[in-house]
């Protein structure tokens, strides 16, 4: 049976030690009060779940008996101790165990009685207790706080390290941004727990703007080491957050395409068994390697002894003009008629060899161009070696007189 509650129970002997508290002790007020706190870590720390009145009270060898029985029946008063439901099996003995609160209770003093904190483990600390806020739903204010007290860490780790560069402490600098460091990363894990749309906007730009002045710091103490590019930290943190959570941040504003129309799981399940029911794809061979014909290039004539033979050739006509081969088709191909017939005149004519069969007797004459105009032009002759041309000859007119009408 559980002793009588109407006296308060006596204060430890004196010499017997109790477990710390650490900083939590200041937050309890009253001795007493520490000491069912104290009960509370010891009991959670049993290797069974249950125990028997006599299993707790051998457990708690730093407190008298009475004391020990007296503890127990308060906190099971506070509903922090409960008996455990035996239903289905009547014939064992009664056992208590610590509730659900009262574990609760047992780990949080466990956590607060460490006798320091760590600098470098001041953030990861903070999300925790965001974490255990949000698990245990307490209200928003409240589950944001370890959120606003995070950016007031990386605040005062952005003063320190302007202070210590002021000062000319490199290697206390040097510790102190890597402490602010571990910070950051921590502070990137906490966002995630926070990255869902709605409230505290500004504490959210708040802290951005501080880690962002923080990391650029950082980076300049400790040489521009390499760390993960603001691209990769956003893909860990998309990757890590919930996807409840990224459909609500872009829902308001993600719109269908007006041309896409909802689809049924039976339609898109009748299109693939379509696509599925497809002939597979036939290989097509490679085409056999053929012979491709091969013709000789044409043999074009060289158009200088062309033009040595057609020479020739007027020259055995008779009384003819050298444009009757020249002249025509266009205006490129008359002007290398032309200079193939010079070309062969220098090689074969009188400044040659002498060993061309005609001779070219060129004389300036008066041609009709147009209707009313006219104009000189040289005309030249082809005959035969030693051949004199007929005895008319093209009318010389001297262009220094007046002008003459010309009769078409």
């Amino acid at each position: 049976m559980w002793p009588a509650s109407d006296r308060p129970s006596p204060p430890p002997p004196a010499g017997r030690a109790v477990p710390s508290l650490g900083p939590f002790a200041e937050l309890l007020g009253q001795p007493y009060q520490r000491l069912k706190v104290a009960v509370l870590r010891q009991l959670a720390g049993l290797p069974e779940p249950s125990w028997s009145l006599a299993e707790a009270g051998q457990a708690l060898t730093w407190l008298e008996p009475a004391t020990a029985n007296r503890l127990l029946s308060e906190l099971r008063g506070d509903g922090l101790v409960v008996e455990v439901d035996r239903y289905g099996q009547p014939d064992r003995a009664p056992a208590w165990r610590l509730s659900d609160e009262g574990h609760l209770v047992a780990t949080v003093c466990a956590v607060l009685a460490a006798p320091a904190i760590a600098p470098e483990r001041a953030v990861k600390v903070l999300a925790a207790a965001m974490a255990l806020a949000r698990a245990a739903g307490v209200g928003e204010p409240a589950t944001f706080a370890p959120f606003v007290a995070a950016t007031a860490v990386l605040e005062r780790d952005l003063a320190a390290l302007h202070r210590l560069i002021d000062q000319g402490d490199d290697a206390a600098l040097a510790a102190a941004a890597e402490v602010a460091d571990v910070h950051l990363a921590d502070l990137a894990e906490m966002a995630r727990q926070v990255a869902r749309p709605g409230g505290h906007e500004t504490e959210r730009e708040l802290a951005a703007a501080v880690a962002g002045r923080l990391r650029t710091l950082i980076d300049e103490i400790l040489g521009g080491e390499a760390r993960p590019a603001p691209a990769t930290e956003l893909r860990e943190l998309v990757a890590a957050t919930d996807p409840a959570a990224l459909a609500g941040l872009v829902a308001s504003r993600l719109q269908l395409p007006p041309a896409v129309a909802p689809v049924r799981a039976t339609a898109a399940l009748a299109a693939l068994d379509a696509h599925l029911g497809l002939p597979e794809p036939v290989v097509v061979p490679l085409p056999e390697p053929a012979l491709l014909p091969i013709e000789s290039p044409e043999v074009v004539p060289d158009f200088v002894l062309l033009a040595g033979d057609v020479i020739t050739w007027l020259a055995g006509l008779g009384e003819t003009d050298l444009a009757r081969w020249v002249v025509g088709g266009t205006w490129a191909e008359a002007t290398a008629r032309m200079a193939a017939v010079v070309e062969a005149w220098s090689r074969w004519g009188p400044a040659g060899d002498a060993s061309l069969a005609a001779e070219l007797d060129p004389r300036p004459r008066l041609e009709v161009v147009g209707r009313d105009e006219v104009g000189v032009i040289s005309w030249t002759g082809v005959r035969a070696p030693q051949v004199e041309l007929a005895a008319q000859r093209p009318v010389v007119i001297d262009l220094t007189e007046e002008r003459q009408e010309v009769a078409t």
